[in-house]
C-alpha cells in the first residue's frame, strides 16, 4: 500500500502557493510604490505648550520663534505656514529644541487648522 496524493490536492496546493507568491509581489510593490510618495520639507520647531509646532518662513527670526503664540495664529503673517507635528511613530526629538531648524519626511497633511503633518523621519539641521 503506497501512499499517494492525489493529484487534485497537489493541484490546489500550488494554486494556494502561487497566490501568495501574488499577494506577496502585490504587497512589496506597494510598499515600495509608498516610499515614492513621501515628502520633505524644511522648517523650524517650536515647542509651546507641550506641542510641537512645525513653522515655515522665509525672514523667520529667532525672536518670531520666542514670541510664538498658539492664540494669535490665524491674525499672524509673519511666517508662511504652522502646522502641529503629529509624532505616532513616537520619532525621537533627541537633540531637538525650539529655535531649531529641521527637515521632516511626512506621509500625509490632515487638514485642520493648523494642519497636523503625519511625520515619518525628523532631522536637525
Amino acid at each position: 500500500m503506497t501512499n499517494r496524493i492525489s493529484k487534485p490536492i497537489i493541484n490546489m496546493v500550488l494554486l494556494l502557493l502561487f497566490l501568495v507568491v501574488l499577494w506577496f509581489i502585490g504587497d512589496v510593490s506597494h510598499l515600495l510604490s509608498s516610499k515614492e510618495n513621501i515628502e520633505r520639507e524644511i522648517g523650524y520647531i517650536v515647542l509651546h505648550e507641550g506641542i510641537v509646532y512645525f513653522i515655515q518662513g522665509k525672514d523667520v527670526q529667532q525672536s518670531d520663534i520666542e514670541s510664538f503664540s498658539s492664540e494669535n495664529l490665524m491674525y499672524s503673517n509673519k511666517f508662511e505656514s504652522v502646522s502641529i507635528l503629529n509624532n505616532e511613530l513616537k520619532l525621537s526629538m533627541k537633540g531637538i529644541k525650539s529655535g531649531d531648524k529641521v527637515r521632516i519626511w511626512y506621509s500625509e497633511i490632515l487638514e485642520s487648522n493648523p494642519a497636523k503633518i503625519k511625520v515619518i523621519r525628523i532631522e536637525k539641521l
